[in-house]
């Protein structure tokens, strides 16, 4: 009885509204939207193994017909059947007991459906282990469900065309039935995969290009449906038949003159080297060497395309005490017009070079794992695309900090007759600024002296120090810089003395800091 008047209820209202009724609350509703639904309330009040699936359903506590509240445990269950009934969801069967059901999923289905959210749960997953509670209930469950991800990513058949000057790539299911298809081009710059067209083609394209290892997102842009993957996302599907099609595609490219043969080495060793992702504090972050006036500069990149995915990154990074303006900057993405359309103009943060690569390794000295992988994993990336130098040159300067104890070292100046051994270098802080004490011994007698660092106008980090031979042998001995040896007078130090300063024990990480907030922007 319970049941029937459940279903009566239910069929009631979805039997109210017409598809394309204006007043539908389903009239945007699409299978995908349902599959994104079952997924959540699986992955929040469900269960999740190798061999099974199922979504608990239970009642609100009443225990008396009179105490009864709207909807009970029947009619939970009867909204569900009816939902998964009209969208196709396929439910394996339905155990019943007093207080609770259990609604299964077949294993293959809920596969997909899983797929259909794992653009949002693969960023819940990468935060909560970054955070440090990977023994959480939920993140064991989110690692299950990319397990169901990963089985239906390679049951995916992929086949491609070169047509013209792009390539046309087709996903399709065991039995070669299209499931959709992405078109991959150039772009005059870059390549870019795109697809147009209704929001149902769209979404299910961006299930299947996420549980492949891109980063897609089905939009709307005027009366289609959109879904774009740049050169990052491209590399990151590793699937072989996907990367023999883009570098079908590169190759012809060439031949057709549409770029230089050093484009397409560059592309190929891009698409061979593979994605260039780095997650630092959870946040997937994108790593280039771009070229500004020159020369090549390291860039660490996440961008955002929706407030909440900016607020989530922000916070994830403060969290891990990084501080917005000394080791990272960032940009809310923004709605802006488009002739008569809006759309949404993607936001960014950066991590600062060296100040945030100089804190994850600070990070990762504390034992903190995920930083750790991260300075592992943008070694490898730089390895592999040819600017290690530009990362090596930035790291080996945190990698050094304390790593020097002063205390004992020989200074010596053979040409003058200058010997001298270090007592002792600490800091001292001096109304905000930071300075450094040296105390050294030399014919019986031990001397000191001092310098103060200072950001100077137009943001010039500099220190002045007033030097005699003695002096100058044994700065020339804690920074490693011969052409002090002999200076006399005022002498400035600049940044790569502060950098070789900051080697010696009881200095060390507090210069790295200080120049960080001093350049603060």
């Amino acid at each position: 009885m319970k049941i029937r008047r459940g279903l009566s209820v239910v069929n009631f209202v979805l039997a109210s509204y017409s598809d394309g009724a204006a007043s539908s609350p389903h009239r945007f509703m699409t299978e995908h939207d349902v599959l994104r639904f079952f997924a959540n309330v699986t992955l929040f009040d469900g269960h999740v193994s190798p061999n099974e699936v199922h979504l608990t359903v239970e009642g609100f506590g009443a225990r008396s017909e009179g105490k009864q509240l709207p909807l009970d445990i029947y009619d939970k269950v009867a909204l569900y059947l009816i939902l998964a009934a009209k969208y196709g969801v396929e439910v394996k069967g339905i155990y019943v007991r007093k207080g609770e059901a259990k609604i299964r999923l077949k294993p293959e289905y809920a596969a997909w459906v899983f797929a259909a959210e794992w653009h949002f749960f693969s960023q819940m997953l990468r935060v909560g282990k970054a955070m440090g509670i990977g023994a959480d209930h939920v993140i064991k469950k989110l690692e299950k469900i990319g397990k169901y991800v990963e089985k239906l990513a390679k049951k995916i058949r992929i086949e491609h065309r070169l047509i013209g000057d792009g390539v046309v790539v087709w996903f399709k299911d065991e039995k070669g039935n299209e499931l959709a298809h992405i078109n991959v081009r150039w772009d005059g710059r870059s390549l870019r995969a795109v697809f147009n067209g209704a929001k149902e083609n769209a979404e299910r394209l961006a299930l299947i290009l996420n549980a492949l290892g891109a980063a897609a997102e089905a939009k709307k842009y005027g009366n289609e449906w959109y879904v774009e993957l740049t050169t990052d996302s491209i590399t990151a599907i590793r699937r072989p038949e996907w990367l023999e099609a883009v570098k079908a595609l590169v190759e012809e490219l060439h031949r057709r003159g549409v770029i230089s043969k050093e484009k397409r080495d560059e592309l190929i060793k891009e698409i061979e080297a593979g994605p260039n992702a780095v997650e630092v504090a959870g946040v997937e972050m994108s790593v280039v060497a771009e070229r500004d006036n020159g020369s090549k500069q390291l860039v660490i990149r996440y961008q955002p395309t929706s407030a909440e995915a900016f607020d989530a990154a922000v916070k994830a990074l403060k969290e891990a005490e990084f501080e917005e303006g000394v080791h990272f900057t960032a940009k809310k993405p923004e709605k802006v017009k488009q002739g008569e359309r809006e759309i949404v103009k993607p936001g960014f943060i950066r991590l600062k070079v060296p100040a945030g690569l100089w804190r994850l390794e600070e990070l990762r000295r504390q034992g903190v794992g995920w930083a750790e992988k991260a300075i592992s994993r943008l070694e490898e990336i730089a390895r592999r695309r040819g600017f290690y130098d530009l990362v090596e040159e930035h790291l080996r300067l945190a990698k050094e900090a304390e790593t020097v104890d002063p205390r004992g070292m020989i200074a010596e100046d053979k040409e003058r007759g200058v010997k001298a051994v270090i007592k002792n270098v600490k800091r001292e802080w001096d109304k905000g600024r930071l300075k450094i004490v040296v105390e050294y011994e030399t014919n019986g007698r031990t001397e000191t002296f001092s310098f103060t660092w200072r950001v100077e106008t137009g943001g010039g980090i500099r220190a002045s120090v007033r030097l005699d031979e003695e002096k100058a042998a044994v700065l020339a001995a804690l920074t490693g810089d011969e052409k002090l040896k002999g200076r006399r007078g005022t002498v400035t130090l600049t940044p790569k003395h502060l950098f070789a300063m900051a080697k010696i024990k009881d200095v060390d990480w507090v210069l790295l800091r200080w120049y960080a907030e001093a350049k603060r922007k």
